[in-house]
């Protein structure tokens, strides 16, 4: 046996669900998604942490700001989730679980992309342009439940996202006591937040 094909045969095998390549065409993924979609899963195999975004990004041979848009898609389209799990020493990690797109490929539910995926995109492009660097996993799963668990409108967040830059509080968590705080006081639109706006500058 030749030392090459020794080296590949330790380099062990990764297997995917032939459900993945039968529906892709009819899921709302782009190949560039799939693709990142394929190595996370593969990684997911044989890891207990996710993937450090650097190595995941020469591997997919992507930009870090370009993977760091298509996870944060994968993520709106419920494709991945990032949960955090315990390692083999109890220590509390994060990983990207995959099994969402299985599960609904696997029942004849293909991902459908939201109506306010555009938004939700626009709105991690942006907080990522005023805070002037990338957003954690961590960071972009607090976007993500703002806008799919919370159902804050974009507009919101956006407005949120400018009291805070006005403040120079370059934190999601500063954004998400804006947002606590307008949603205690009833105001659930851009337009009511405004108008109180305007109403304490005696506009």
């Amino acid at each position: 046996m030749s030392d090459s094909l020794a080296a590949y045969l330790q380099n062990g095998q990764t297997t995917f669900s032939q459900a993945l390549f039968d529906h892709f065409a009819q899921s709302a993924l782009t190949q560039r998604e799939f693709v990142v979609y394929l190595f996370l899963a593969a990684w997911a195999q044989h890891h207990q942490e996710a993937p450090a975004l650097d190595q995941l990004a020469q591997s997919t041979k992507l930009g870090k700001q370009d993977l760091y848009t298509v996870i944060e898609t994968l993520i709106q389209k419920k494709a991945i989730a990032l949960v955090q799990t315990r390692d083999s020493h109890g220590r509390s990690v994060d990983q990207y679980d995959v099994t969402p797109l299985l599960k609904q490929l696997l029942t004849s539910t293909p991902t459908q992309a939201k109506p306010e995926a555009q938004g939700g995109q626009q709105i991690f492009s942006q907080i990522e342009v005023e805070f002037g660097r990338p957003l954690s996993p961590i960071e972009q799963q607090t976007i993500n439940d703002w806008l799919t668990v919370d159902h804050y409108d974009p507009a919101l967040i956006k407005l949120a996202l400018r009291e805070a830059v006005l403040n120079q509080a370059y934190s999601l968590r500063y954004m998400d006591r804006i947002l606590l705080n307008w949603e205690k006081r009833h105001l659930t639109t851009p337009a009511q937040v405004q108008a109180e706006q305007e109403r304490h500058l005696g506009l």
